[in-house]
């Protein structure tokens, strides 16, 4: 501080000397300036510069005292930091001495203890083996040899004890899914039977029905192949036919003559092919519920169409396609509780009765044949699998195929769901008429066993065979039913040679 005010001073001096030469200079030239005047003027800058100086220098003063206040108190805070650590460093450091102390005493106790038990190991043993007259190794295999006859008889009771939990578990975990599965899914049984009945208005329509010496019941039966029973009921007309799909047809079909009143046999060939067609669009319908109900909109036409016909086709009695959607309800239901692939098992149940389709024209299980309709599309083994092992004479391979078999077995042995009694009939009734195509062959157009399997009869292709030959082909079929068929009384073989000749006048 005092060298800023010296430096003052000395400022302060020069610029006198500086202003009182200045003012010499200027008497010199002529310009009249006293010596005291230019004293006093020196004198008073001088005085103005020291006091500029002096308040240069107290801000200097204090700025470099505020920058040593900040300092000091840095420091003492570094100070202070400094001694904590240190404070804490040297805790710890006497916390870690006397773990170490402590913990040498424990090592030290413990080398003591092993050295007291080798001595006792050592002279047990000496003792043990001059009681048991055995060398240690000795000892210690009959001791091994013990203790592994001990657990092994321990681990055989535990697993029968794991194993008898866990099958009860299962059974009852299995029984909770089925009845969970069961009571999800809603059923009506209706049992499909063999005759369909129309509603007419009086005897008089009956009469058209049947037309001039029966002709036009006889045209309706014989394109139909079905059975009309017309005086049963006065009020009634009834389609009688094992077949549903031809029942089916016969119904559309009359009910259309019945309500157009033109009736004879030119309008019957009409009014049956219009009624085919409808159908034909019911059975891509009753497809698509079939494919909607198992999670398939991008199935393949052909396969629609073979889940369409399931309508027209029963089981024991029981409608396939009732049957195939309950099969689809339970086997989703099961699979979603298990864990297992529920698209796949929905796909598999949906084409696992499709064989009953084509049993009749193909000698083979009905579940190997929906198998091989499955193959022929391309369809992945797992779900092929899945639908040729539902009833186990080709072995499950997959969670997903034991699913199917369970589904299967739970629609088909509730109780109403099916008849035994149905079902042989209508195998019998089909193999009359697999008997016919068997031996006709190429030459047949038509089959028909109508009048409850008590007739067969036959269209031939008139092109195929002549009238000679329409005969013995009727006694050969005869023949064959008689030596092959088990049926009640008498089966009557009709066969039909029909020559058609048309022309267009225009």
């Amino acid at each position: 501080m005092f060298l800023y005010i010296i430096l003052g001073l000395l400022a302060a001096v020069g610029m006198t000397g500086t202003g009182y030469y200045y003012l010499q200079s200027k008497n010199v030239k002529g310009e009249k300036i006293s010596e005291e005047e230019a004293l006093s003027m020196a004198s008073e800058k001088a005085k103005e510069r020291l006091r500029l100086a002096e308040e240069d220098a107290d801000k200097i003063r204090e700025q470099a005292e505020e920058t040593a206040r900040k300092l000091r108190r840095d420091i003492t805070e570094q100070e202070n930091l400094l001694n904590e650590r240190e404070q804490s460093l040297n805790k710890r450091s006497s916390i870690i001495e006397k773990k170490r102390n402590e913990l040498s005493i424990e090592t030290a106790k413990l080398k003591n203890l092993k050295a007291t038990l080798d001595k006792g190991r050592e002279r047990l043993k000496a003792e043990l083996e001059k009681i048991s007259k055995m060398t240690q190794e000795e000892a210690k295999k009959q001791l091994i040899d013990e203790l592994e006859e001990d657990l092994n008889n321990y681990k055989a009771k535990r697993i029968r004890e794991v194993e008898k939990l866990a099958e009860d578990e299962a059974e009852e975990k299995a029984k909770n899914i089925l009845v969970d599965a069961m009571q999800r899914i809603e059923t009506d049984y209706v049992s499909e039977t063999t005759t369909t009945t129309i509603k007419v208005d009086d005897d008089k329509m009956k009469g058209r029905v049947i037309g001039k010496d029966g002709r036009n019941i006889r045209a309706f039966e014989k394109a139909t192949g079905v059975d009309l029973i017309i005086d049963e009921s006065p009020t009634e007309i009834g389609i009688s036919c094992f077949d549903p799909l031809r029942r089916e047809i016969a119904k559309v079909a009359l009910k259309k003559l019945i309500q157009d009143g033109r009736i004879h046999p030119g309008t019957i060939e009409d009014v049956i092919r219009k009624a085919k067609t409808e159908i034909a669009a019911e059975i891509r319908k009753n497809g698509q519920i079939v494919a909607e109900e198992a999670g398939w909109p991008g199935i393949d036409p052909d396969l629609l169409k073979l889940l369409g016909k399931l309508k027209y086709r029963t089981s024991y009695g029981q409608s396939l396609m009732t049957h195939t959607i309950e099969v689809i309800k339970l086997s989703e239901a099961i699979a979603a509780e298990i864990g297992a692939d529920v698209s796949l098992v929905k796909k598999a149940a949906a084409l696992h009765d499709v064989g009953k389709l084509l049993s009749h024209k193909i000698e083979r299980p009905h579940h190997h044949i929906s198998g091989e309709i499955a193959r022929k599309y391309g369809l992945p083994e797992k779900l092929i699998n899945a639908i040729e092992g539902h009833h186990l004479d080709i072995e499950p391979q997959s969670i997903e195929a034991w699913v199917i078999q369970i589904a299967d077995s739970i629609s088909g042995s509730r109780p109403g769901a099916r008849k035994d009694s149905y079902e042989s009939y209508i195998k019998r009734v089909e193999d009359l008429e697999n008997t016919a195509l068997r031996i006709g062959g190429k030459r047949i157009e038509e089959v028909y066993a109508i009048h409850a399997g008590r007739e067969v009869r036959v269209i031939v292709k008139p092109k195929l065979i002549d009238d000679d030959e329409i005969t013995v082909l009727a006694r050969e079929i005869a023949k064959e039913i008689h030596d092959t068929q088990t049926y009640p009384g008498t089966v009557k073989v009709v066969a039909i040679r029909e020559v058609r000749a048309e022309e267009i006048a225009g």
